[in-house]
Formats: structure tokens, sequence, C-alpha cells
């Protein structure tokens, strides 16, 4: 069941950075200045012990200590390659999925046992687990991040006031949500995940893998406003490209070629800044097919 549920995982990795087109980041035939399409699927490989781990700690802890898992994991995305951040998004997002996942005796899951799992995985996480994600986020320090009044990671007092507190993920996460992707699916029990992965499961009844997983990061663009744009070059800006995304998708989105040109001129004008860069979009998508793989999606 664990290397399942690792395999499942990786191969969402490996799935979210092929989403060929995927406007204003890396694909198959887009590279960043700093990291590369390599990058990505190097790292993406290394986690497959860092996503059995957390299905274990799942299934025998119940979570805790996930979150001395989610550093481990980020440790060795960093020391793997030499591209910087390629996952810490998608790794807070994926292990507790992974870890949850672990709970059923049975495979495939589907996806309301998945998330009725997640509420008990991180629910059971405690403030030492919320002291290890900060100091996880803290090695990568995303540029964009900015600093913050509350529980800043690049402040020292931020780890003291965790400890004393006793502060658990939920906790720690919960001013964050309308700021942070991932602070809104672990407090809100993963919807935007879930619907990513009924719509990818849905395109795929009715175009290509390749035009599913595109049309679905679209989808996802153009419903939640990209949370990494948000803070890097306000909310104006992300409302701005998911209204953009929303307007592709009128034209056919993958489907079409009016569709695939809007995608051409949208990508161009979003690489023109590391502002516009949708990653949150892309950690969203990369959680929605490992849900949509977990419960027996088969590309």
């Amino acid at each position: 069941m664990f290397d399942w549920i690792a395999s499942k995982c990786v191969s969402a990795l490996l799935l979210e950075v092929s989403t060929t087109p995927k406007p204003g980041l890396v694909d198959r035939y887009h590279d960043f200045r700093e990291t590369y399409f390599e990058h990505f699927l190097i790292a993406s490989l290394a986690l497959y012990s860092v996503f059995r781990k957390a299905a274990v700690t799942g299934r025998k802890r119940r979570g805790r200590g996930l979150g001395k898992v989610i550093y481990e994991g980020v440790n060795e995305m960093l020391s793997c390659q030499r591209g910087g951040n390629t996952h810490l998004g998608a790794i807070l997002l994926i292990s507790p999925i992974a870890s949850a996942s672990s709970l059923s005796e049975t495979k495939p899951l589907n996806l309301k046992s998945i998330r009725k799992n997640l509420k008990i995985i991180i629910s059971r996480m405690d403030w030492k687990d919320t002291l290890n994600i900060f100091k996880a986020i803290k090695l990568v320090s995303p540029r964009g991040l900015g600093r913050i009044p509350f529980l800043d990671v690049l402040n020292d007092e931020t780890y003291l006031e965790i400890s004393k507190h006793r502060l658990t993920p939920l906790k720690a996460l919960s001013p964050f949500i309308d700021r942070e992707v991932v602070a809104y699916e672990w407090v809100k029990l993963y919807p935007r995940s879930m619907y990513g992965a009924a719509t990818l499961i849905r395109n795929s009844k009715k175009m290509p893998v390749r035009d599913a997983l595109a049309q679905t990061f679209l989808e996802l663009l153009s419903k939640y406003p990209d949370t990494h744009i948000m803070r890097r070059g306000g909310k104006q800006l992300a409302e701005r490209i998911s209204f953009m995304a929303s307007k592709i998708l009128n034209l056919g989105g993958v489907t079409t070629e009016k569709g695939l040109e809007a995608i051409r001129d949208l990508d161009s004008k979003m690489r023109k800044s590391w502002k516009m860069r949708p990653g949150a979009t892309a950690d969203l998508l990369a959680s929605s097919i490992a849900t949509a793989l977990l419960s027996g999606w088969t590309p």
C-alpha cells in the first residue's frame, strides 16, 4: 500500500511538470532562467521515499510527525538538483494526501474517504509539526513571501511563539488562508484539490490526457486567482490573469486553434515578469492529479 501511494504521488509531480501548454511556467518546451524541466524531473523522483514515509506516518502515527517528513522532503528536493525550489508547495499539499491515503484498507480510494482521512491527519498534527513545516519553508525562502506581521518564517521569534503557545499547523496556518493556497487547502480540507481532481477526470473522458491536464490547469487558474501572483503582484493582477484564463476557456481552451493562440499570447505576457508565475496553480494541479490517481483515475 505504501509503495502504491508513493508511486501515485510521484506520478502526479511528473504529470504536472509535463503539462503543456502551462502559461508562465516550466513545461516540456519552456524553462526558467534558474530552473529547468530536468530539475523538476530529478526532484520528483527523489521525493518517492518522502511520500512513502508520509504514508507510513499516516498509518502508524495518524499524521503526527508529518512535519518532520515534510522538512526532510524539502531538504531532499534542494540537495538532489541545482535548480532550487521545484516542489515546496506540492510537497506541502501532497504529503498530507499520502498520509491520509494510508488510513484506507483498500485501493483505489474515493474522494470522500480521502477528505475524511485528511481531517484526521491534519487535526492530529502538533506544534512540533508546525515547527518543522515553518523551518521547511524557511529553507526555501520563497521569493515574494514577503515580511509579514504574524508568524514570519524568516523571524526567529516565530519559532519561539510556536513553541510557547504550542500552535498546531491548523492554528498557525489559519491566518493565511486568503494569502496562500496551502493554508487554504489544509484548513478547508482540500476543496480546490477535490474540484481539480473531479475536473481532470471529467476532462479526460472528453479529450486526450495531455489536453485534459492543460485544460484542467486553465480551469483552476480561471476559478481561483493564483496566490503566488497575488503575493508578488497584488490581488488585481491575480484576478486579471484569472479573467484572461476564463476568456481562453470560452474560446475552447486547448481544444481549439483560437484557444491555443490565446494561450500563447497569455504565456508570452506572463513570462515577462516573475510576478506573473502562477506557481500556486501548478501546486494545486499536482495535488489534484495525485487525488485523481489515488481515487482510481488512469491516464
